[in-house]
Formats: structure tokens, sequence, C-alpha cells
């Protein structure tokens, strides 16, 4: 889970082109907090998978900082324990 902070008005579309293939099993969700802040909460089908595609993920951010002048201001990373669906 990541928040990131953008120097101009978050345009979506734009945002959802971007977003590059993932391994089956991954999910992506980017959430508005303001119109210049959002959130990102992907999920991975294992660690395994996700620490395959660490280094790629980090090369993506890195591209995407300096091309739409944002910064990353949270990052979390960890284990899920617990998930429930609501029925």
């Amino acid at each position: 889970m990541t928040t990131w902070k953008h120097k101009n008005p978050i345009d979506w579309d734009d945002m959802k082109a971007s977003i590059p293939e993932r391994p089956g099993g991954t999910t992506v969700q980017w959430f508005e907090i303001d119109r210049h802040t959002h959130g990102s909460l992907v999920t991975f089908e294992s660690k395994e998978i996700y620490d395959s595609i660490k280094s790629q993920q980090e090369t993506y951010r890195n591209e995407q900082i300096s091309s739409r002048e944002i910064e990353m201001t949270m990052e979390a990373v960890g284990p899920i324990h617990v998930e429930k669906g609501i029925d």
C-alpha cells in the first residue's frame, strides 16, 4: 500500500492507462484521497510473485515519479493475514 502526492490534479483516465501488466492473481486498486493525492493497494497471489517483480515495480515507480511529478508519501508492505468478503 502506498500514497502518492501529485503536483497537478490527477487525470484518472491517463493513470488507468499507465498500469503495467501484472502476474495473474494480482489486484491493483487506486483510490482518490483528494485532487492531488491518491492511494494504491496492490495484492499478489504469493510473496514469491511479489519478490519476482519487486525490481520491475521499483523501475516503474521511478519512471512515474519523474514523468508525472509525483512523490510517494507512504509505503507499507507485508503479508495479508486476514481477508474476509462481505456478503
